[in-house]
């Protein structure tokens, strides 16, 4: 049961790191248009839903590390590490409702969506990217924690137990 409930907690881990790292995919598409030959072309400020997919998608991810604190209950310092990357989430998600005059349109220009959500040219974007980049680094933290957590409860639970020295002389 440990074991399982340790592996099954990582899993859930990683689900939401995989969801955090594909807002860095997603931020490729700001000003982009699907071309006719397996490649993007341009259209500037456009990108209003966008920025409203990747608000959706930390919307759900917020939901999955709330439900992740409950279950980190079980486990040594778990609880923190989430509360430490729900935080940072939720700061996106207050970040982006209260620049709703510049991201709740159609037309949200390149640059307020690269301040939204591209971490890369844009990490102290102060739309949401900010929050973004410290999201990044509490999740990989909780991921790292969680898999080094998985691997122990497996090691702890699968190694044999030591023999207690006897004493005595063998004849």
């Amino acid at each position: 049961k440990k074991i399982k409930d340790a592996v099954e907690f990582a899993a859930s881990v990683k689900e939401v790191h995989t969801l955090v790292k594909s807002i860095d995919v997603l931020a490729k598409g700001i000003g982009k248009k699907i071309k006719n030959a397996d490649e993007l072309d341009t259209v500037a400020d456009k990108n209003g839903t966008l920025v409203a997919a990747v608000f959706s998608l930390m919307l759900d991810i917020k939901t999955k590390l709330t439900k992740l604190e409950t279950g980190a209950e079980k486990f040594d310092g778990m609880k923190a590490k989430v509360a430490a990357a729900k935080s940072e989430c939720e700061k996106f998600i207050a970040t982006v409702k209260s620049k709703n005059t510049d991201l709740g349109k159609d037309g949200v220009t390149d640059i307020h969506a690269q301040e939204v959500m591209d971490i890369t040219s844009k990490p102290s974007g102060d739309k949401g990217a900010e929050a973004l980049v410290k999201l990044n680094t509490e999740i990989g933290k909780l991921l790292t924690a969680a898999n080094e957590l998985a691997e122990e409860t497996i090691k702890d639970l699968t190694t044999p137990p030591t023999k207690a020295a006897t004493t005595g002389q063998f004849s």
